[in-house]
């Protein structure tokens, strides 16, 4: 199976969710090798990668992979061979302003598109104009690509209710595009837990002295554990 989480816009926590997915208590109880691949050429999962290598970090069922070419070929050509030994991979799409040659490749490739999306008329605009036009061309010529489309709704306040955020996505999407019965919470831990390489597991042992932060680490784990089981489900 491949995921890939894509949204052409930046700072929509497509990286942040792309991370804690692959290494996931749920993921990795289902999956025996998880392919994590960044496809942006900054590198911001190579560095902090190169930080858990530093570390001797245990990186368990993951393995890293970094393809920073703009050739379509190569980065093609990558991810056909990291997927013949890996049960999953999960893609990092950078945010294309032009071009979009990894956000058309994903949304063509990927098993499931995860769209990160916080409840805001500019994300709604930036969607409708940038990335929602590649779906309908893949859909139209891809039939069976319908309903391989989800959005995820991002940074949401931890006591909405969910299903408000639901409906308020299926009130502005287009018909080639659901929303996911889950939402990615708007929490402190999620901007503190990977310094250093870490994971929000190996977080909470870093941290395991203080109650409030444990909690809160806790929190989040169980966020990103019903994210990745909303998420297989729809795969299924």
């Amino acid at each position: 199976m491949v995921i890939g989480f894509v949204q052409t816009k930046g700072g929509t926590g497509k990286s942040t969710l792309a991370v804690n997915t692959a290494f996931s208590r749920y993921m990795n109880q289902k999956f025996s090798s998880i392919a994590l691949v960044e496809l942006d050429s900054q590198g911001t999962l190579k560095n902090w990668w190169q930080d858990r290598e530093e570390m001797g970090y245990d990186p368990g069922n993951v393995s890293f992979h970094h393809i920073s070419s703009t050739q379509k070929e190569v980065f093609q050509q990558g991810i056909k061979s990291i997927s013949d030994y890996n049960d999953l991979i999960i893609m990092d799409i950078p945010g294309e302003g032009t071009g979009k040659l990894h956000t058309r490749f994903a949304c063509a490739y990927c098993d499931l598109v995860i769209i990160p999306m916080r409840m805001s008329t500019n994300d709604e605009s930036a969607f409708m104009n940038n990335l929602y036009p590649l779906i309908k061309q893949i859909v139209r010529a891809v039939p069976e690509k319908k309903g391989r489309f989800f959005v995820l709704p991002v940074f949401v306040h931890p006591l909405q209710n969910w299903q408000t955020c639901v409906n308020y996505f299926e009130e502005v999407l287009p018909s080639q595009v659901a929303c996911l019965p889950a939402v990615f919470p708007s929490r402190s831990v999620y901007e503190n837990y990977n310094r250093k390489g870490l994971t929000l597991k190996e977080y909470a042992t870093v941290v395991a002295s203080n109650k409030k932060l444990t909690a809160q680490v806790e929190k989040a784990i169980t966020d990103i554990d019903k994210i990745c089981k909303t998420i297989l489900d729809r795969g299924r």
